[in-house]
């Protein structure tokens, strides 16, 4: 059985309780290999990460091979450098360089690893030919999970813990006092007494800190705007946490005799380089002059990719905000006319989010919801009296029209100045010999989403499914118009 320690949160409920910093004792059967907890709760850390890091990687560009291949230097390289950290501040401690190399016991600088991990990923990334930002907003989403994880390492070890709290305080932690270092009774200013001593339960404090943090990065991660964010997220939270937490410990490790604490000083730095970087980006993505080694379609692995279709939506309706309200500095109010003709489910959302964006964006709208009798001539007669309306420069008929209402008519009716959605025979013509002034709205967003992501089809092979007036061949030709090698699809292909 191995040395029991006795722990307890009195004011959560929680009685004095033993606690076995050995997980199993005499390892294989061999005399004096334990297994401690804190290396088992650390490696449980390490697995959860590296499974999540694999299955957010592709999403980032990296393939789950490269973080299996970056894994096997990272750890090893990290722990070392985690134990190298430790030791170096706390060179005193040691007496052999087997003491120096034990880690069953605890001693590893989380700051350390990170430092370890970070050169690693530099290194990894410049043999591989990978993006290290890219890599880094991976890797650091599943470092929080070894982070938040590992922490309860400490507790089953009842170390990494604060100073002496009162005994009404809400988290404050029981510990033997027979159990105390020396040194950290000397920081406790204990230097006698006997019984329980209530502290701040610190180890709680960053598990609980790196929990919140890892849940943000891992909603918002979907949401990156460029590559960096989520690492420059990580140095920027992690910092100011760790920052506030050390501050209560009483085992910091410090710059000499200086009585700053090492872990205080690279956090602060951390959280200031975080923040103030974030902040420069944020203002140059916003003025779309980002440096090229942040963007995410530049410099990733040549391998499939998620394009975020909504983030595109959002740039390009921001441009068309500043560029509605130059209009209208200038007099100039733009005006769309949608057309809805009976009940279909479908088109009525259609025309619903028609109208939000148009309220969004500062457009002037109007929309005519006609019942499903309505005649041809009906519908005819007002197109008409819309194009000569000098408010609306854009006519919008949502199809399908009922079956007793010839499509065709309806949009060769349109003026092809107002015609919005291209269908009318003047702009099909104008696309098919690439001098168009209107795009049909799915080709238009596809173009939009390539271009955003830089991908270019130039010489490319592209397959288009579907042959159809509205997507298929008006798409087909914009391809074309980008030199791609363009093969349609349809329901007679064999």
């Amino acid at each position: 059985m191995g040395f029991l320690k006795v722990v307890g949160f009195p004011n959560l409920g929680i009685d004095n309780f033993n606690i076995n910093p050995v997980a199993i004792e005499n390892f294989l059967g061999i005399k004096g290999l334990d297994i401690y907890w804190y290396a088992v709760i650390i490696t449980t850390g390490l697995v959860l990460g590296f499974l999540y890091a694999m299955n957010i990687a592709p999403k980032h560009g990296i393939s789950k091979d490269d973080i299996t291949d970056f894994a096997l230097f990272a750890v090893p390289v990290s722990v070392i450098c985690a134990r190298i950290y430790y030791v170096i501040f706390s060179f005193d401690e040691f007496d052999t360089f087997s003491d120096m190399i034990n880690i069953r016991n605890g001693g590893l600088a989380i700051l350390g690893a990170v430092i370890g991990g970070i050169i690693t990923a530099g290194v990894f990334c410049k043999v591989k030919k990978l993006n290290f930002l890219a890599l880094a907003d991976v890797c650091v989403i599943a470092l929080f999970i070894g982070q938040f994880i590992g922490r309860w390492g400490n507790f089953m070890n009842v170390e990494a813990f604060g100073s002496i709290v009162s005994d009404d305080f809400l988290f404050g932690m029981n510990i033997k006092y027979s159990e105390i270092s020396y040194d950290v009774k000397q920081n406790l200013g204990l230097l006698r007494g006997d019984g329980f001593v209530s502290v701040h339960p610190t180890f709680l404090y960053e598990s609980l800190w790196n929990f919140i943090g890892f849940v943000f990065l891992a909603f918002y991660n979907k949401r990156k705007k460029f590559n960096g964010e989520l690492f420059l997220m990580y140095l920027s939270w992690y910092g100011l946490g760790r920052f506030m937490v050390e501050g209560l410990r009483t085992d910091s490790l410090m710059i000499g005799n200086t009585g700053l604490r090492v872990s205080q000083v690279i956090s602060i730095v951390c959280f200031v380089f975080g923040v103030v970087l974030l902040v420069i980006l944020y203002f140059k993505l916003k003025n779309n002059k980002l440096p090229e080694i942040f963007c995410i379609e530049k410099g990733d692995k040549n391998m499939a990719k998620i394009m975020d279709g909504k983030l595109v939506s959002k740039t390009v309706r921001d441009k068309i905000r500043e560029e509605v309200t130059e209009l209208k500095n200038k007099g100039i109010i733009p005006g769309l006319a949608v057309i809805i003709v009976g009940e279909n489910p479908a088109s009525k959302v259609y025309v619903a989010n028609k109208e939000k964006a148009c309220e969004e964006l500062g457009i002037y709208s109007e929309k005519y919801a006609l019942p499903e009798e309505t005649t041809q001539e009906e519908l005819l007669e007002l197109i008409e009296k819309l194009n000569k309306d000098d408010k609306i420069d854009g006519i919008l008929c949502q199809l399908p029209l009922p079956k007793h209402i010839d499509e065709k008519m309806v949009i060769n009716a349109i003026d092809y100045q107002k015609d919005v959605d291209a269908f009318h025979p003047v702009n099909v013509g104008k696309i098919m010999i690439g001098d168009f002034d209107f795009l049909p709205c799915t080709p238009a967003g596809v173009m939009e989403i390539l271009k955003y992501y830089d991908v270019d089809v130039c010489g490319k092979e592209c397959v288009v499914i579907g042959r159809s007036n509205i997507v298929g061949k008006p798409q087909a030709m914009l391809l074309l118009h980008n030199n791609a090698t363009v093969t349609i699809c349809h329901s007679r292909t064999k």
